[in-house]
């Protein structure tokens, strides 16, 4: 019996060698000459359209185009904030200053809060835009709140004044 045990063991010490042997041929390859019984499936080759002259006419090229924006103007596809708060707020200086804090969501962290004042008159209009990042930047879609102070000016005279911020107008007197 113990001579049993001795030689399953050595056979069982061989099995690995023999299987490793095995896989070591199999990806090493086979010679189309000699046929192992393994066929590879799955690899399909493309064709070069312009260097293949099997295929009939080839396509027309494409043309390149370049759009270059300017970084000081909003782009066309960013959108106006959506804003949630806005006040007027008077400082207790003399010539009296007037500032705007407007509150609102982006939709995204990675967008950034752009603004644009302008004045007519009594009259002040502010623009926030939601300027979107660059394409294929990778951003959680979730809302980002922001918050963003835009002064008007300093120097009011006693009186009314309206302050317009993405279409909702606001009234405020000094």
């Amino acid at each position: 019996m113990p001579f049993r045990h001795r030689r399953r063991r050595n056979s069982l010490a061989v099995l690995p060698v023999v299987a490793v042997l095995a896989m070591a041929s199999v990806a090493c390859g086979s010679d189309e000459r000699t046929s192992s019984g393994i066929t590879q499936t799955g690899i399909t080759t493309a064709t070069d359209p312009v260097t293949d002259t099997t295929a009939g006419t080839r396509p027309a090229p494409v043309e390149e185009t370049t759009t270059t924006i300017v970084a000081d103007e909003p782009a066309t596809e960013d959108p106006p904030a959506y804003i949630r708060n806005v006040e007027v707020a008077i400082l207790e200086s003399f010539p009296p200053q007037v500032s705007v804090e407007i509150e609102g969501d982006h939709p995204t962290p990675c967008h950034e809060t752009r603004t644009e004042a302008t004045e007519d008159g009594s009259d002040y209009t502010i623009m926030v835009w939601s300027v979107a990042p660059e394409p294929g930047s990778v951003c959680a879609q979730v809302l980002e709140p922001f918050e963003v102070v835009v002064p008007i000016g300093d120097g009011f005279e006693p009186g009314d004044y309206t302050v317009t911020v993405n279409g909702a107008t606001h009234q405020f007197s000094i």
